[in-house]
Formats: C-alpha cells, structure tokens, sequence
C-alpha cells in the first residue's frame, strides 16, 4: 500500500471518528433534552391534577388527561374516578393500581401494565392516598420511533461523512501525489542525466592516469573533455537550483516596463539569430506594465527565444509579440518549422521532457529543464503559459501575466507656515 493511499484512509478514519463523536454528543443530547423536556411536561400535568382533581381533566390538553385513584388507608379499598371507559382496562385495573401505590410522595413513578405505560404520582391525607395516573403508551411509541430514526440519521450521516472524507481526500492530497510523483521523475532524470558526464569523466581519467609520464600538453584533449562535462554538470544542477528556487519561494516584484524586457531580450538574440539565419520579426507593444522581478521575465524570455531558435529549422523564422490590456500583458512566441503535437503540448513543461525534435539537439546542452523554468515563472508572476501547434506553420508559446497594479499617489500635506 503506498503513502497516499495510507494518507487518505487516515484521513478518512479521522475525520468520520470526529463527525461520529460529534453527531453522537449532538443527536444524543438532543434526544435527552426531548426526553426530559417530555417527562417534565407530565410530572407537571400529574402536579396540576392532584393540586385540583376535580376541575383538572376539564382544562387539560387530551393527551396529558389523567384518571385517579382514591385508596381508603384503613381497608385498601379503592375508588377509580375520571375514567373515560370503565372497561377500558378491565382486569388490568387491579393490577394498574397495585402498581400505582408503588409511587411516594413527591416523586413520579414510571411502571408497565400489560402492553401499556403508565407514570403515577401520589398526594397523601391522614384517611385517603389520591393517585394521579397518565397513561404514557403514546408517548412511548412515539420516542421508540423517534430513537429508531435517530440512529438510522446517525448511522447514514456517519456513512455518507466516511465516503465524502474519501472522496474529499484524493482531491486534498493530489498536490501531495503531484509533488511526489515530481521527486521521484526529478531524482530518476537527474540520476540519468549526470550518469553521462561522469562515466565521460570517469573514462577520460583512466585513460589519463594510464600514461603516468604524460604531459598536461599530451593530455589536453582529454582534460577539455573532463572540463566540458564538469561544465554540463553545472549548468544542470544551476537549472535544477533554479527551478526549485521558483517554485519553493516567492520572488521579490517591482513594478516594471515588460515591453522593455522583451526588447531587450530580442536585441541579445539578433545575432544568434543571424548566426543561424533565422529572421526575427518583433512586434512589441509599449508600455506594457507588470509587477514581477527583472531577472526572472529577462530569462523567461530569452528560455523562449532559445528554444525558438533552436527549433524552427532551416532559414525559419521567429517572431515575438507583445499585446496587453486592462488585465492581461500577452507575450506571444512564434517559430516556422514542425510544429508539436496536442500530446507534445501536454508535456512539454514537463521537467526533462524532450520532444523528438529536442532529443536530436546536436549541442548536448538541453536538459529539458527551460521550458519547466519558464512555466514555473509565468506561475510565480501569477501568470501562466501556455503550448500549441499550428499545422503547417510551427509552433506558438503564449504567456499571460497579469497587468501590474496602479498604486495610488500619495497625499502630500502641506507645511503651514511658521509664525515667527
């Protein structure tokens, strides 16, 4: 079972013991409070009654409507009074008022006859004991099948928490999953990677260290090799700081000219461009505002532009255009050439990802990180960036960045003037 998988069902077990608890403390105190709010209503209906029972029955709701009980002290001979049906318990009745004397003063007494309930309270005199009698029966049935639908409430509530808790779980522990599944890609690509330049390394100084009488000058060749790969290795742990950096922390931003930016990064390219005869066209809006560190967008753009470059074939062309308004800056980056895929489109920001076309580079420089650091930029700006291709035409990376905010001006106050 891997981590995730135990992370959510943690997750889901914590949070379904919590709601079980809560709902059990919540449903279950409500169901007290309603039982004893019940029980206290008749104990005061029973105290009403044997304060005044003659007139009690003819005021009181039905379903709180008592009969009593007149037990003679001297001989346990009994009267039965405000009985609705004389024969409605029949043989029960003995037995109703055997049980009802089991009550004492002051305090009620719940018993069972039969298949009924009943609760009973008692007033006292020196001749005559006066029983207050409630039968209870509906009252019962009624909180059986309130308890009976609290805990099925309880039961589906508890069920449907456990299933939400999981469900919930992929989506809070996908960023999780995500950055896992990065450090593992990270840790087999870099591995992969810096195996070249060190089995390179590795073989050049066998290969130095089996002539022992060798010069430096004899030697040069294969040191120049060594350089090169401790050079390649370098630029491939610098990216990887980079792209880290980016995406751990949070840039220092400053209200800057963007347009100028991609100016200037255009300028650093024309002769590369003309090195490989390349023909950049520019079309860059003034005034283009964003908020964002200087170094960051200069190597998101030139990131774009090398890629660009690299890729759009033989007397290709590449264009730049720079388009804002009240939200967005657009930084668009065109190339002639083979255009990529939809499923190349999908990956190519991915961290080592190479298309086809990139595998072939001839400079062995491309480590498949660019494209990765620029997404992570656009991201750190609150932008983000995006890959198509353009059958035929090539292929076009647009950034959006959000346009920087007005700050309002400061109030100036003015100095009132001195009396001398």
């Amino acid at each position: 079972m891997d981590l995730i998988k135990k992370q959510r069902i943690s997750f889901t077990v914590a949070t379904t013991a919590f709601a079980a608890v809560l709902l059990l403390v919540l449903l279950g105190g409500f169901f007290g409070i309603t039982c004893l709010a019940n029980d206290l209503a008749m104990t005061s209906s029973l105290d009403k009654a044997l304060a005044n029972p003659h007139t009690y029955n003819d005021v009181s709701p039905q379903n709180l409507r008592c009969f009593f009980i007149y037990v003679n002290l001297l001989d346990q001979s009994y009267i039965v009074k405000d009985q609705h049906d004389a024969a409605y318990y029949g043989d029960s009745l003995d037995d109703i008022v055997l049980q009802a004397q089991r009550s004492r003063d002051d305090k009620a007494f719940k018993f069972r006859c039969g298949d009924k309930y009943f609760i009973a309270k008692c007033a006292s005199g020196e001749v005559f004991a006066v029983y207050a009698v409630l039968e209870r029966t509906a009252y019962r049935s009624q909180l059986v099948t309130s308890a009976l639908l609290t805990v099925l409430l309880y039961c589906c509530t508890v069920g449907l928490t456990g299933l939400l808790a999981f469900l919930c779980s992929a989506r809070l522990l996908h960023p999780v999953k995500e950055a896992m599944a990065k450090q593992r890609d990270l840790t087999a690509n870099a591995s992969h990677e810096l195996k070249t330049p060190l089995t390179v390394i590795s073989a050049n100084l066998s290969v130095i260290r089996s002539e022992p009488q060798s010069t430096v000058a004899d030697n040069e060749y294969w040191l120049d090799s060594v350089a090169s790969q401790v050079t390649r290795m370098q630029d491939l742990i610098q990216n990887m700081l980079e792209l880290s950096k980016l995406e751990q922390s949070s840039l220092p931003k400053e209200t800057l000219d963007f347009s100028s930016v991609a100016e200037g990064a255009c300028l650093t390219f024309e002769p590369v461009c003309y090195e490989n005869g390349v023909t950049l066209l520019t079309d860059i809006a003034a005034g283009a505002m964003v908020d964002g560190d200087k170094n960051a967008l200069d190597r998101l753009c030139g990131i774009l532009l090398d890629n660009a470059i690299k890729y759009c074939g033989e007397n290709g062309k590449v264009g730049v255009r720079v388009t804002f308004d009240q939200k967005k800056v657009r930084l668009s980056v065109m190339n002639t050439g083979e255009s990529v895929t939809k499923e190349e489109a999908q990956h190519v920001f991915d961290r080592f990802y190479r298309t086809d076309g990139a595998r072939q580079n001839a400079d062995g420089k491309s480590f498949g990180l660019g494209l990765s650091i620029a997404y992570a930029t656009a991201k750190a700006h609150g932008g983000d960036i995006y890959c198509r291709g353009v059958e035929g035409k090539g292929t076009v990376f647009t950034v959006l960045l959000p346009v920087a905010k007005q700050k309002s001006p400061k109030k100036r106050t003015k100095k009132q003037p001195q009396n001398n």
